[in-house]
C-alpha cells in the first residue's frame, strides 16, 4: 500500500458479494499537496485510481495491478480542504485471476471520479 494511512485512512469498510463501500478521510496537510497546488490543494487523478485499487487490495487480500483502464473519467476535482471525507463504491466481478470493476468516488451528490479497469492479481 503507496497511499494508505499516509495520503488517506479507511474509516468505514462495507462489502457484500460484488461490492465493496468504503469512507475514507483525505490527509489535507500530505506533503504531496504542496506541490499540487500551492494555494488550491488538489487530489491527483493518479491518487484517486490508487485509492480505488488499494481499496480492492484490502477487501481481497491480494495485492492487485491495474492491466486496463477502459474508461476512467474526472468529473470534478476533490479539493481537501471542502471534501476531506470521500465515499467509494466498487462493484466487482471476480473471472480466473483478474477483477473486472467499476468504481465511483464521491461526497454526497458530486461525484468526483468513475472509472471502469480490469485489476490482475500479481
Amino acid at each position: 500500500m503507496i497511499l494508505l494511512n499516509d495520503f488517506y485512512t479507511l474509516t468505514e469498510k462495507v462489502e457484500v458479494p460484488g461490492v465493496v463501500k468504503a469512507k475514507i478521510a483525505i490527509n489535507k496537510r500530505h506533503r504531496i499537496f504542496d506541490g499540487h497546488f500551492p494555494g488550491l490543494p488538489v487530489v491527483p487523478g493518479v491518487c484517486m485510481l490508487q485509492i480505488i485499487r488499494e481499496i480492492m487490495e484490502v477487501s481481497s487480500g491480494r495485492v492487485l495491478k491495474v492491466t486496463a483502464a477502459d474508461n476512467m473519467k474526472f468529473l470534478s476535482v476533490i479539493n481537501p480542504d471542502q471534501n476531506n471525507q470521500v465515499e467509494a463504491v466498487i462493484n466487482y466481478a471476480e473471472v480466473a485471476d483478474k477483477f473486472s470493476i467499476n468504481a465511483t468516488l464521491f461526497a454526497g451528490t458530486t461525484t468526483f471520479f468513475k472509472l471502469k479497469a480490469i485489476l490482475q492479481i500479481s
